[in-house]
């Protein structure tokens, strides 16, 4: 260590202390204290305002059966038809429906009448 005489221009050097190998500043450094701090993170943060992440358009086919995808897309390109194919496919629903509903109804009064009995 070097240090400076009463009047600033002489220059003379200090003996170190002895000291064990293990304690000094060559052989080991002094232990860390801080691990972690969250210090000025908020602020950068809302900066920019934490936004809501958006909703996916379409949901995602990853992790599905992939038979069932593949043969989703093919019933969903044969489903495609002109305006009047469509208009008569509603149509034929809504008679099938009629009927499916008048089944319904005579199975309910006759298990009605049974239950009655």
């Amino acid at each position: 260590i070097l240090a400076q005489g009463q009047f600033g221009h002489e220059l003379f050097v200090l003996p170190l202390p002895s000291l064990p190998l293990a304690y000094q500043p060559e052989h080991c450094s002094m232990a860390k204290s801080k691990n972690h701090t969250g210090h000025n993170q908020i602020y950068k943060n809302h900066r920019n305002g934490i936004k809501k992440t958006r909703r996916p358009r379409k949901m995602s086919m990853q992790g599905m059966n992939c038979r069932f995808v593949r043969n989703q897309a093919f019933a969903k390109r044969g489903n495609k038809c002109t305006p009047e194919e469509k208009e008569e496919r509603l149509a034929a629903q809504k008679e099938a429906q009629k009927r499916i509903d008048e089944l319904r109804k005579k199975e309910d009064e006759e298990r009605l009448k049974e239950l009655a009995k």
